[in-house]
This record gives C-alpha cells, structure tokens and sequence, in this order.
C-alpha cells in the first residue's frame, strides 16, 4: 500500500469547514424523512415500501452520478457541479411541498434532492481530506464523520416541535433555506479563494502516484463494507421512530425524542474516535471492535421490552455508530494516503454506502411484510452486521498484504 505523501502541507481550515457544512446539508436533506414518517403516513397513508423508498431513493440517484461527477469534477473543477446540486435540492424540496399526496410524486421531489445531495456528498469527504494537513488529518476525519449525526439531529430538532402539531413541512422549508445559504458561501468563497476546493492538493497532483491495481481491489472490499454498514445504519434510523409508535406506543414526538439517543451518543463517539486514531490506536481493531458491538446491540433488541435494557441497546448502537464511520470514511485515506483520497477516491467508496441506503430500508420493511414481526428485523441485520465484522477482517488481511508487496 503507498503510504501517505509526506510534503509538509497546512491545514486550509476555510477548506475544511465549507467541505463539512455542504455535508451537514446533504445529511440533513437525507435524514430529514424519519422523524415526520408518521406523520406522512398518517396524513397521506403511503404504502410502506413506498415510504421506505423515500430513504432508498438517494441510493439510486448517487449510484447512478457518483463516479462519473466524481471523475468530471477532479478534470474540471466543482464549482458548476455544486451549483447544480444546489439547484436540484431546492427544486426537489418545492415537488414535495406541492403534491405530498401523490407517493410517486413524492419519490420523484426525493430522487431529484438526492442528486444533488450526491454530489455534495461526494465533495465533502474531498474537500476536509485535501485540505487537511497531516497532522490535522486524523481529528478532520473524524468531524467529518459527523456529518451524518449532526443533520439527523438538526433534522430531529425541527422536526420535533413540527410533527408535535401534526406537521412535517416546516422541515422541508429549513432545507431549503439552508441551501440558499450553503450556495451563497460557495459564490463568495469561490471568488475570494478557489483552495478552500481542495486545489492545493490538485496542484501537486503530479508528485502523488496513481492508484495501482492492488489498492483498487482494496478500496472494492471497503465500498462493500460501507454497503453492508450502511444498510444496517439506514434500516434502524428510518424505521425506529415508526416501530415505536406501533410496537412500543411512543407519540410521534415521543419517537423523535428517544431516537435523539443513538443520534448524540454516536456524535460524541465519532469526535472521539479521532482523537484515538490519532493518539495511535491501531485502526483495523478499532473498527473490528465497534461492528462486533454493533452486532450485539442488534441482537439486545429482541429483549428490549424495558427501559433498562431498551437504553443499554439504544447506547451500545449509538457508540458502536460513532466508532465506525469515523473508521469507514478513514479508509481511502488509510489505504491511499490522505491526499490521495480525491473526489474519484471517494466516489467509490460512496457507490457501496448509495448501495446500502437503496437495500437497508427496503430490507426491512420486506422482512416486516413477510414475517409481521420487527424483532426478526432486529436478528436479520444483527447477522448483516455480523457479516460486516469478518468483511473488514478480511480487508485488514489484505491490506496487510498489499502494504508487504507495495515498495
């Protein structure tokens, strides 16, 4: 495995931050559905595999862009490619508030958002790696990571007071003020400084290596993890406000405030876990730890009739949850070296979770339909994530072994 490039770089922390928030935003607009699921299934009385599409929905619109914007945006640049994903989400967001009636209508304003969000994803991981300098990189990774937490969060903030009162639109609209906002800071940083997209990395593009063979087939076996996570990752968020108003007879409001509890634990624990990494523990075990512990957590579910055991669950899979994204969106800079994690790096990467966002949900709401009980839910991705746990021992072999025949 090449090993990171060692010119002594600066963090551009402008960079970093603008590559964080645009992941925040993409976050938001695709984590924004599961607290006002209820909600719309009550007012609009969607099919369910209609409403788990609302989520798997993305999945298909960034595997369909992913690599190629990916590839495009590292010969051109990114700025028309920002625009346009700005344009899409707003214009997504405004199909939804016009006929939220029609289910097709609905998938339809979710996969225009998720092209857009696509690409904002794809520029996010991008952007903070080359603009981190080495020394940065480690605790970057890790505030990154918690792009995904923080816009559940901030979407379970608003959504709480909002479904309270049988609403779910007032979610809809802070998306797309929070675009306009996001897409003013491109303009002026644009103008004012085009190294804030990651062109200090691009300008020493000459001195870093290509991607061999070797680590194009080690960065497959990370994109099928991230599949595998990620499919687990989605089938508990979008489906756990719902199993509690129908299994455990939460409020609506009451299942986006227990649902708060993963969401915090594991933003605390991603933050952390860069501070680990950097601090020198080894990577692989890391990760190895957290998803055997997601695993279990999965298997507590069935025995979660309680509070004492239901908050033990909720904690285990919330910690599990922080540890391991900050291990997956470190691995094409583990593998690759961080400023050779470009925008086509990740775009691979990115093609296994869009995988998993299309299969988790559906996964679920397939295996609900036919058995009628969600604990069977709970033992199915308890063995995904099982899975998961010998793919990454696998990728650790491997890499071990590329790292020994790589000079």
């Amino acid at each position: 495995m090449s090993q990171p490039v060692t010119k002594n770089i600066a963090t551009n922390w402008n960079g970093v931050s603008y590559g964080i928030v645009i992941g925040f935003v993409a976050a938001y607009f695709q984590f924004k559905v599961p607290p006002v699921l209820p909600v719309l299934l009550e007012d609009y009385n969607y099919d369910k595999f209609i409403a788990g599409g609302f989520m798997s929905i993305f999945a298909i619109a960034g595997m369909a862009i992913s690599v190629r914007v990916g590839k495009k945006i590292r010969k051109n640049g990114a700025l028309r490619y920002l625009i346009g994903a700005f344009i899409l989400m707003i214009a997504g967001s405004l199909i939804g508030l016009t006929v939220p009636e029609s289910g097709i209508m609905m998938l339809v304003s979710r996969a225009v958002e998720g092209l857009g969000a696509a690409i904002l994803a794809i520029c996010m991981p991008a952007f903070a790696n080359m603009n981190a300098g080495p020394r940065h990189l480690p605790i970057i990774i890790a505030i990154q990571a918690t792009w995904i937490p923080i816009g559940q969060l901030t979407a379970n903030l608003i959504a709480q007071p909002a479904v309270a009162n049988n609403n779910w639109q007032p979610v809809w609209w802070a998306g797309i003020i929070a675009t306009l906002a996001v897409a003013g800071w491109t303009l002026l940083i644009y103008k004012k400084n085009s190294k804030d997209f990651g062109r200090q990395a691009i300008q020493t593009k000459s001195e870093v290596p290509p991607i061999n063979q070797n680590e194009q087939i080690s960065m497959f076996i990370a994109a099928t993890l991230f599949f595998l996570w990620q499919a687990q990752f989605m089938a508990y968020f979008t489906w756990l406000p719902v199993y509690l108003v129908d299994v455990r007879s939460f409020t609506a409001d009451g299942a986006v405030l227990i649902n708060q509890i993963p969401v915090v634990i594991l933003l605390v624990f991603a933050l952390l876990t860069g501070f680990v990494i950097k601090a020198g523990v080894r990577f692989f075990p890391l990760l190895l730890f957290a998803l055997s512990l997601q695993a279990v957590s999965w298997l507590l579910v069935p025995f979660s009739d309680n509070t004492l055991t239901g908050t033990i669950s909720l904690v285990a899979w919330g910690i599990a949850a922080g540890i391991t994204p900050t291990c997956l969106w470190a691995l094409p800079s583990v593998l690759l070296g961080g400023h050779r994690a470009d925008t086509q790096a990740f775009a691979i990467v990115l093609t296994g979770r869009y995988i998993g966002i299309l299969a988790g949900p559906l996964i679920a709401v397939a295996i609900f339909k036919s058995s009628g009980d969600w604990i069977v839910v709970a033992y199915t991705f308890g063995a995904i994530t099982a899975i998961c746990t010998l793919t990454a021992f696998y990728l650790y072999m491997l890499s071990s072994r590329i790292k020994e025949l790589t000079p």
